[in-house]
């Protein structure tokens, strides 16, 4: 998408917001066709299980038509809701799921006293994002990265995933943009290491026909 078709949707969606503001029930159902996806997607993704996801969604999708007013244009549109389907996802998760007890620390490289890498890892994608949606990867990567502490987690998911910019992400999160390259940062490097035995295998295989 080009930038100037960028700004032409951003002014869309501005207009739509105000009018659904003013009253024009037409205006929410755009918006929310807009987005329902977008919010199914990113808080599938946070809890992996799809009748969580779609109550999340409902609950966003109303608080949206019951909050609409309380949305100031601030930050971006997307930003908001983005916000609002994180808390409601963490909500959930709450209830129902303790956090996986493992530290980043573990699967990150290590280094020497020189400074120098002790191990080499294989780097198998310099875009995680494409593999995330590609038939013979997609499981074991969807794997890995439910392995991400949360912090990290929820950064590459919208940054890789739903493809918001860094600054956007780090609206949504209240971070400074060298906060969430930093995150971004440490989780593809979790993921490489993590995944580095799957892939160097794969390309093995392919090596040998």
């Amino acid at each position: 998408m080009s930038f100037t078709q960028q700004k032409e949707d951003k002014k869309a969606e501005e207009l739509l917001v105000r009018d659904f503001q003013a009253g024009n029930l037409e205006a929410y159902d755009k918006i929310a066709k807009l987005y329902q996806k977008k919010i199914y997607a990113l808080s599938f993704n946070l809890m992996r299980n799809q009748m969580d996801a779609q109550d999340v969604t409902q609950e966003v999708l109303l608080i949206l038509f019951r909050k609409i007013n309380t949305f100031q244009g601030k930050s971006a549109f997307s930003s908001w809701v983005y916000r609002i389907t994180l808390n409601a996802s963490y909500m959930k998760l709450r209830s129902k799921k303790k956090e996986p007890n493992i530290s980043i620390d573990e699967l990150l490289p290590s280094f020497n006293g020189a400074g120098f890498q002790q191990e080499k890892i294989q780097d198998w994608s310099e875009n995680t994002e494409s593999l995330l949606f590609t038939n013979e990867t997609r499981e074991i990567i969807k794997k890995a990265v439910d392995l991400l502490p949360e912090k990290e987690k929820v950064v590459f998911l919208l940054r890789d995933v739903e493809g918001l910019s860094t600054e956007n992400v780090g609206d949504v999160l209240n971070l400074t943009i060298p906060a969430v390259k930093s995150r971004l940062h440490r989780a593809r490097l979790f993921l490489r290491k993590k995944l580095s035995g799957y892939f160097g295998a794969s390309n093995s295989k392919k090596g040998e026909i």
